[in-house]
């Protein structure tokens, strides 16, 4: 492994792959998966700012998603000159996803593991989906707001099912806390990064799209407006698997961006 001591680590050699972690998470994401493509790639874990030790991003005031494109395409321009793989999950899919639209990368192929692109809701016409979503988010913000202990399990619990927080080990739940501002920036991007369903007709990219069987329903929408609405695109789903499919289920995470 190799490593620029802040926003990303390097394993392997080969074709690149580049990664991007979701919001309440780190590069251990990719863990299991990384322990078999680094035998054959070069895969690039990105630390989104304010994640993995890195320091918070400088523009909460006006989120903007150049904050992570940054730290991205630096990674790149250091690393490589081929063409990548990019790879997201969840809000790191949002931001692979708006990475490939700017079209500052060139990309060899994007994998998308259930991208949390929820203006892609409201634009695709699915109206009762996009008002459960905002229905949840006005009570998570509420709760971030009055400082409610473990505000973040309405996020982990939302995404994963309930009681997928209250699973996890006592030491991750309160790992989670600190990074309760920078989820709550993540929303706000996630949000305001709207774009016609038309644009994505535009992305020439092979782009394989990735769900979990029993993710919540909204994510499922998401993904499959998405591989509608990306001309170059292959749909994936999951069985048993949910949000956090990455880890649960990496055998057949590989197989599915493996096999497009």
């Amino acid at each position: 492994m190799t490593s620029n001591g802040t926003y990303y680590d390097v394993y392997g050699s080969g074709s690149p792959i580049v990664f991007i972690h979701g919001s309440y998470a780190s590069t251990s994401t990719w863990k299991k998966m990384i322990a078999t493509l680094s035998k054959k790639y070069m895969c690039i874990t990105i630390k989104l700012p304010g994640h993995c030790g890195t320091p918070d991003p400088d523009d909460f005031a006006a989120p903007s998603l150049e904050t992570e494109f940054n730290v991205i395409e630096d990674a790149i321009r250091q690393l490589t000159d081929e063409p990548v793989h990019l790879v997201g999950h969840s809000y790191g899919g949002v931001v692979a996803l708006a990475l490939a639209m700017k079209g500052s990368v060139a990309l060899r192929h994007l994998t998308l593991f259930e991208p949390v692109a929820v203006a892609v809701l409201a634009e695709s016409g699915e109206e009762a989906a996009a008002l459960a979503l905002n229905q949840f988010l006005k009570g998570y913000r509420d709760a971030v707001s009055h400082d409610e202990p473990y505000a973040c399990r309405g996020v982990i619990d939302f995404w994963g099912g309930t009681g997928s927080f209250d699973s996890m080990p006592e030491a991750l739940r309160d790992g989670m806390v600190p990074f309760t501002a920078n989820n709550i920036r993540h929303w706000d991007l996630c949000q305001s990064t709207i774009r016609p369903m038309d644009d994505y007709h535009c992305l020439a990219v092979l782009t394989t799209v990735i769900c979990g069987g029993n993710s919540n329903p909204i994510a499922q929408i998401i993904a499959k407006q998405l591989h509608a609405h990306i001309p170059n695109s292959c749909f994936t789903s999951i069985a048993d698997a949910s949000h956090f499919m990455v880890t649960t289920h990496a055998e057949a995470c590989l197989a599915a961006m493996q096999g497009s």
